[in-house]
């Protein structure tokens, strides 16, 4: 074998063994960080949670705080009538 094709077969093998590695990164990668975004994913649930719970206390005691002036101003304008 001449120098040129131990050449041409060094740049083929290179090119081979870089784009393997590549393909080794990729993967190893994708394992660490679907990990990740599954935690993401269920942080992102938890979070979704706690804010509905917040929506329906806030609108309970809007619901109570709406009573209590209807029921004050009734209770005033009554009283308002008597001498």
């Amino acid at each position: 074998m001449d120098s040129k094709s131990l050449l041409y077969i060094g740049i083929i093998l290179g090119f081979l063994a870089g784009v393997l590695l590549t393909m080794i990164g990729v993967k190893v990668k994708s394992l660490f960080s679907s990990g990740e975004t599954r935690r993401l994913g269920q942080e992102k649930q938890a979070l979704e949670k706690r804010l509905h719970e917040k929506d329906k206390y806030i609108d309970e005691m809007m619901g109570h705080a709406e009573k209590l002036a209807q029921n004050f101003s009734t209770h005033k304008s009554s009283q308002g009538n008597k001498p």
